[in-house]
């Protein structure tokens, strides 16, 4: 819904701009609006825009690396999940208590971060759900081998585990890429002085009145992409729980 509201604002900013110095063009006097004031608003407005294009596509390129990032972790986290209930069967028995305890955090942490409905806010940082991990690492330190065979298990298993509790808090770090409200702020401002710089000078026709509002739609756009991929777990754009559910599945069998 932020992303929503700040790209309708943002579309609002850029149009009302255009429009504006559209109509006030008409009551400057003639010498305001000559060749050389064109090109000399030109040249200035040029310079902003290279800017604002710089800055929009660092923007882009950092909200979308974390959010490809965070995509592979998750399908790390899912393979992590799998090799560690493998380990534990083939423990034996004994390991029965620890691989209920993972199947029940798995469960959980799949709940709790792609709730079902949408209606309720993604935990990806989950109170209970890291109570539940931790009761895996208790459950697999108090694992008593009694052959060379389980001794290796119970390592190995230990291993994934803590891999896993690293990556759990990797994916918690991910979760949400704080852009700064200044940078956003300072981006937007700029591109409403290149939007009314363009009303200046265009006339009031059919044209202008499409082609100005389709622009500032695709601005708008794409400042609602960027802040909705800056949350991999919320709004529209979200990370694909696939893989978790999978290893569910197999955790089931």
């Amino acid at each position: 819904m932020q992303a929503l509201l700040v790209s309708t604002l943002v579309f609002v900013g850029l149009f009302g701009g255009a429009i504006g110095a559209m109509l006030g063009a008409r009551r400057l006097k003639q010498h305001h609006l000559s060749k050389e004031t064109q090109e000399a608003v030109k040249l200035g407005v040029g310079m902003v825009a290279a800017m604002a294009s710089l800055i929009l596509g660092l923007m882009t390129a950092s909200v979308k690396g974390n959010f490809d990032s965070t995509s592979k972790d998750v399908q790390q986290y899912a393979t992590y999940l799998v090799t560690l209930d493998s380990v534990l069967r083939d423990y034996g028995p004994d390991a029965a208590a620890a691989r209920k305890a993972l199947l029940v955090y798995t469960r959980s942490a799949i709940a709790e971060t792609w709730p079902a409905g949408g209606d309720a806010a993604p935990l990806v940082n989950s109170i209970a759900s890291g109570r539940q991990l931790s009761d895996v690492g208790r459950q697999l330190r108090g694992l008593n081998p009694q052959t060379p065979a389980q001794t290796e298990l119970r390592a190995e298993a230990i291993s994934r585990y803590q891999s896993l509790t690293t990556l759990r808090w990797t994916l918690i770090a991910e979760s949400a890429t704080q852009i700064p409200t200044v940078f956003t702020v300072v981006l937007v401002v700029w591109l409403i002085l290149i939007f009314v710089s363009f009303g200046l000078f265009a006339p009031i026709n059919a044209v202008s009145l499409v082609v100005f509002p389709l622009c500032c739609l695709s601005l708008a756009g794409a400042i609602f992409l960027i802040l909705e991929m800056s949350s991999p777990f919320s709004g529209i754009i979200v990370v694909a729980p696939d893989a978790m559910q999978n290893a569910l599945q197999h955790m089931e069998m």
